[in-house]
């Protein structure tokens, strides 16, 4: 999953428009569409604006993503080469603490999204 896909999910899990989000971070809502489909190629600031936006940490945006925080590619300009394994150096004992809290995230955002379906069952 990239990371234009997870400020999605998160946008989503909130009940946001692109819209909505647009209008609050300044922009139009095509340039807001834009960085959701954009996927690891995402400035810092951007995602710091967004993660403000949802009401969430910086990290919480990029803790979704495993893919680009154990990404070795170096994509100049783009939110994967700040997130590559190399530089923060990250062990193999770091990246399976990594990896063992995406799963429980991935867990907690099912559980969200049942309990989700079941209010909408009972409408």
């Amino acid at each position: 999953m990239n990371i234009g896909k997870n400020i999605r999910n998160l946008r989503e899990l909130k009940d946001l428009t692109q819209m909505h989000m647009a209008e609050e971070l300044g922009i139009g809502q095509k340039t807001y569409s834009n960085i959701e489909n954009s996927g690891n190629d995402i400035t810092v600031t951007t995602i710091l604006n967004v993660a403000k936006v949802l009401d969430v940490s910086f990290n919480k945006i990029l803790e979704l993503n495993a893919e680009a925080i154990l990404n070795n590619n170096n994509q100049s300009g783009g939110i994967s080469q700040l997130n590559t394994a190399s530089s923060y150096n990250y062990s193999n004992e770091k990246a399976l603490e990594l990896y063992e809290k995406l799963l429980l995230e991935k867990d907690n955002r099912i559980e969200v999204l049942q309990k989700r379906v079941e209010e909408l069952q009972k409408k």
